[in-house]
């Protein structure tokens, strides 16, 4: 018996072995607290990710900069979310309003993806390989990479732009919905200094329609994100 588990654990080991590492696609938005830590050149976008789905992993949202390529890691700008550490449920319902420094630009929102090797594609899924005793199991993760006609802001040197709150919604969609004055209040204040940025631009099937309810994190057994 005792030799039936080591074999079997062995195996577990080999799989875990075997799993393909990857950096996180993308380039991580810079955060910043106040107007005098944005660097000279640059511009601020104040934005809230939220997910009605509970994350077991941080789920990236991915802006493409006008005139770049997915295929550039330094084109494609990437917001994170994830569960709080003490968290026993899920807590990333609640707004987030955060400030980051990017270079000026219009940015649209490409893709969004928990575990994703690569920037999603127009409709595409992330899937990834799970090791496990027998082998590895391919499972789908919450992903989708969306059309020319998605959402964007545009970012200007010495400006703030405030971009609204992105929701992945239960149906695997980001959805949008304006910060409300209350929670956008003390990020506003410390940005006063700035000049007002455009306004995003927000096509009207990307505006949330629906109530939000924390929702389980599901895989393919149950439901195909």
């Amino acid at each position: 018996m005792r030799s039936i588990i080591l074999a079997l654990f062995a195996v577990l080991l080999a799989g875990f072995a075997q799993a393909p590492a990857f950096a996180d696609p993308g380039t991580e938005a810079v955060r910043v607290s106040r107007a005098s830590q944005v660097d000279e050149g640059h511009g601020v976008v104040v934005l809230s990710i939220r997910s009605e789905i509970y994350l077991d992993e941080p789920v990236q949202v991915f802006f493409l900069r006008e005139g770049g390529s997915t295929d550039n890691d330094a084109d494609v700008i990437r917001f994170d979310r994830r569960q709080g550490p003490l968290s026993l449920g899920n807590d990333t319902l609640e707004f987030q309003v955060r400030a980051y420094q990017l270079l000026p630009g219009t940015y649209r929102l490409v893709a969004h993806g928990m575990d994703c090797p690569k920037v999603p594609e127009e409709n595409e899924r992330c899937l990834v390989d799970v090791p496990g005793l027998l082998g590895t199991v391919e499972y789908s993760r919450p992903s989708r990479g969306y059309p020319e006609t998605a959402p964007t802001f545009e970012v200007k040197a010495g400006a703030a732009t405030f971009a609204g709150d992105y929701i992945l919604t239960a149906r695997n969609r980001m959805e949008w919905l304006e910060i409300p004055r209350d929670e956008l209040r003390r990020t506003r204040n410390r940005f006063a200094a700035m000049e007002r940025g455009p306004e995003p631009v927000i096509p009207a099937e990307y505006l949330l329609e629906y109530g939000l309810t924390p929702r389980s994190f599901a895989d393919d057994a149950y439901r195909r994100y």
